[in-house]
């Protein structure tokens, strides 16, 4: 079982997605791999479609993913609940890891290895 690095939901697989992440920019100087659930994923790319069709500035702040202090957008995450079953929540995403999640949700099917 893996969890959701947004949401937190524990899944047997999660869609793995590369980040650069200043905190561990010695040790792992490549960037470092976060897992996003399908739906995750799918938020993220949607927010990347809309910021880049529309030229969104953002606003600035720390990314929930990466922690990089950037401009950031908007994405609305499924938080599961017990007593409501799901909260929407909004992250905060820089757009250097919404372009990667964009990348992973193309190539999801490959790198999940489902085969339809």
């Amino acid at each position: 079982m893996a969890d959701c690095d947004l949401c937190g939901v524990a899944i047997p697989t999660v869609c793995p997605v590369k980040v650069f992440s200043p905190k561990f920019e010695n040790s792992y100087p490549e960037g470092v791999w976060k897992g996003l659930c399908g739906g995750c994923l799918e938020k993220a790319k949607q927010a990347y479609d809309e910021a880049t069709e529309s030229k969104a500035a953002g606003t600035f702040g720390k990314c929930d993913l990466c922690g990089t202090k950037a401009q950031l957008q908007d994405v609305e995450v499924d938080i599961p609940s017990f007593s409501k079953g799901y909260e929407i929540e909004r992250k905060k995403i820089c757009m250097k890891c919404l372009e990667q999640s964009s990348e992973a949700y193309e190539n999801k099917d490959e790198l999940l290895g489902e085969h339809h």
